[in-house]
């Protein structure tokens, strides 16, 4: 006699409903109604002979079953993209990693090759963008993410604590004398304009340094700290650096670093991936070197 046939339907719409306790965001992510939504749940119940969720008048929540049934559904969906996802590729073993553009070009790529030199086995694919992804959509395996944290639902490192502080081309010194912060006001300051909510910028650098009359808005500006830094390195002014954006360009002396004071932000660079491939030996050995490479570089990780 055969095993029934797995209702793979009705377990990917609850492994959705699962996922956000939410019917409604569970139709929302599947393109489907809420009422599909709830029938299909409703069927799956009745034929396990369990009830999967508590119900009230605006909320559902998980019931003890419910969760058991969940980590083993995602865990099977997980394994069966991951299945598809290597018939569809044509390069086996490769690792996707996304990250900021300005982290990517600036710490990440310049280092790469030393990871390759320890994991040759590794072929490790890194795409640039400022969006950020969706892992459980979208084929990436390791998500480098600016921001505050925590990310409930995913494995999540922090690699580095951010700090901020000016810089500029030893060039401008030549012309320009920046003795003490309120010297900023006669020159040009860069920055970039699109941040996130608290994030610091000028201003707060600013206030720290006790020269809160500068005006940091009258400035160019840009639409990524990369292309505020590259300006100051041309000579073009003074860019409000991150330390792991400007490390190696001060170590060669492209960049100056005109005053001590340091302004930590709120947000930091994390390593993020599904729980489920967390302990994949590419991802692990991938995160592990991350980590190791931001000590060597100085770069704090305050947890």
């Amino acid at each position: 006699m055969s095993a029934p046939r797995l209702p793979l339907t009705a377990l990917r719409v609850f492994e959705a409903a699962a996922r956000h306790e939410s019917f409604l965001q569970a139709a929302e992510e599947l393109a489907i109604t809420p009422g599909a939504v709830s029938r299909q749940i409703k069927a799956l119940e009745t034929e396990l002979a369990v009830r999967l969720f508590e119900r009230f008048n605006r909320a559902v929540r998980l019931t003890e079953t419910g969760r058991r049934l969940a980590t083993g559904v995602r865990q099977g969906l997980s394994l069966m993209e991951e299945a598809v996802a290597e018939v569809r590729d044509e390069r086996p073993g490769v690792l996707a990693v996304t990250a900021m553009h300005s982290f990517a070009a600036r710490w990440l790529v310049p280092r790469l090759h030393l990871f390759n030199e320890r994991h040759p086995d590794i072929q490790v694919l890194v795409a640039a963008s400022d969006t950020s992804v969706d892992l459980v959509r979208e084929r990436y395996d390791v998500a480098i993410r600016f921001g505050r944290g925590p990310y409930p639902g995913f494995h999540a490192r922090k690699l580095v604590s951010l700090f901020m502080f000016p810089v500029c081309s030893p060039r401008l010194l030549e012309h320009a004398r920046l003795d003490t912060p309120h010297d900023l006001a006669h020159v040009h300051l860069l920055s970039d304009v699109y941040l996130a909510q608290g994030e610091p910028h000028w201003g707060d650098w600013l206030a720290l340094a006790g020269a809160p009359e500068v005006d940091w808005r009258r400035g160019q500006q840009f639409s990524n700290v990369y292309l505020a830094i590259e300006a100051a390195i041309a000579g073009r002014g003074v860019a409000l650096g991150e330390r792991a954006l400007v490390l190696d360009e001060l170590a060669t002396g492209r960049l100056v670093k005109p005053f001590d004071i340091e302004l930590q932000s709120t947000y930091s660079q994390w390593i993020l991936t599904l729980p489920e491939k967390a302990d994949r030996p590419d991802i692990r050995k991938f995160r592990n070197w991350m980590l190791a490479q931001a000590d060597v570089d100085g770069l704090q990780r305050f947890e």
